[in-house]
């Protein structure tokens, strides 16, 4: 399947606890000013009928899907622009509504809105369509809502329970046999609280986005963010998918790559380059650094362009041989094929290392599973917004570099 996704989009979900109030209007208003979000999800609005059109038809989006509300209970509204996305339903019920969306007419990928119901009964059976929906969905799948669930104790105050423990495995459990994965998040820790006293506190991260394998390989760095909590007990969350190409800044590092070990020339360069004799620690390791990724450039290369290569020459010999047989161009495919199966490993080698997972042995190595570890960890290594000595979440790319730069400056040169 070759898809071009290029240009990013924002998906807004908020259990908004009813969507009747004017102050619910008036944050709603506020929050679509600030972030500008392409889909809009809206939870639990508690109404329905004819009150719920209205209160639709004010938000300016010119397209809604609604799932009707229960009552006061559930209810799921997704509003979009058909300009920009062509939508169709591929299944909707009280709590979830799932969607094919198409972009530019080459680019597809599938949305579910959440709101599963705290009821664990309704939750096993939205777990199970869940689980059957995942099984056909070979384009990428991000989910994202409330789930009313959390994956650990870590998620939420109070006091651990066995129950609370039975609830935490029977999602993750979930997660793992629709082969999901959780986006992370940047912001508070919890999505809802409730209760304005120490007695009564309680908060929990019930909100989250979740995708299958194929949308973190496709859109690696989607990020989540939990923004501030307006006229609602949940905290509404952005999932955010930039353009590609897009990266945030930065400087580049030094890594030292454990595959430039397995090169044969490796311990020469070593010998002949290291220097810590006649230098400070610090001058000799930028020296030794510097000749290292020269070496790494001029000799080791690029283990992707390599194995590109590589496959390009081994596909032309044996189209070669195909017609005629030679036995030296036999020999350089033996040879050829040699060469590509330890660039592969190298390969293996550039992954696990940037995945860090020491509690899968090495010699089970995975380069593909290995892949969506990293682009996990490197997602979760973009800062998105930090908190001041004010209490005010940060999100403004100066601004937060600022407040890096005086917080260090404080720490150390005082």
């Amino acid at each position: 399947m070759s898809v071009n996704y290029n240009s990013g989009f924002k998906i807004f979900s908020w259990n908004v606890g009813g969507a009747r109030s004017n102050a619910f209007s008036r944050s709603l208003r506020l929050a679509l000013q600030l972030h500008r979000p392409d889909f809009v999800i809206l939870l639990e609005p508690q109404i329905s009928g004819e009150v719920a059109n209205k209160v639709c038809e004010k938000l300016g989006y010119p397209d809604v899907i609604q799932v009707e509300a229960n009552g006061r209970s559930g209810g799921i509204w997704l509003f979009w622009n058909a300009k920009n996305f062509g939508i169709s339903i591929d299944s909707a019920g009280s709590q979830h509504l799932t969607l094919s969306v198409l972009k530019d007419n080459n680019r597809r990928w599938k949305l579910t809105a959440m709101y599963a119901s705290p009821r664990q009964q309704f939750q096993k059976l939205l777990w199970k369509c869940l689980i059957e929906e995942s099984k056909n969905i070979e384009y990428p799948w991000v989910l994202t809502g409330d789930f009313n669930a959390i994956l650990s104790p870590f998620e939420t105050t109070g006091q651990t329970t066995t129950r609370t423990l039975r609830r935490c495995k029977r999602f993750g459990d979930w997660i793992n046999e629709a082969e999901l994965v959780d986006l992370g998040f940047s912001g508070p820790n919890q999505t809802w609280c409730r209760g304005g006293q120490v007695q009564t506190y309680r908060a929990s991260r019930l909100d989250r986005s979740l995708c299958n394998m194929e949308w973190n390989k496709v859109f690696p760095n989607t990020t989540v963010v939990h923004l501030a909590r307006l006229s609602s007990d949940h905290n509404p969350i952005l999932t955010t998918v930039p353009t590609q190409g897009a990266t945030h800044p930065s400087s580049k590092h030094f890594n030292f790559e454990a595959a430039w070990l397995t090169h044969a020339d490796f311990q020469k360069f070593l010998n002949d380059n290291w220097n810590g004799q006649n230098l400070n620690l610090p001058s000799a390791l930028q020296e030794f650094s510097d000749r290292l990724q020269s070496w790494s450039k001029l000799v080791f290369g690029s283990v992707f362009q390599r194995k590109k290569r590589l496959v390009a020459r081994i596909e032309g010999i044996e189209r070669k041989l195909a017609l005629s047989f030679h036995p030296g161009l036999a020999k350089l495919h033996t040879k050829l094929a040699a060469e590509l199966e330890k660039t592969m490993e190298h390969e293996e080698l550039y992954w696990f290392q940037r995945a860090r997972e020491s509690w899968v042995k090495y010699s089970e190595r995975n380069t593909t599973y290995f892949h969506q570890i990293a682009n996990i960890r490197r997602r979760l290594n973009i800062i998105e917004c930090l908190k001041n000595v004010d209490g005010e979440w940060i999100r403004d790319i100066q601004k937060l570099a600022k407040l890096v730069f005086d917080f260090f400056s404080n720490l150390y040169l005082q």
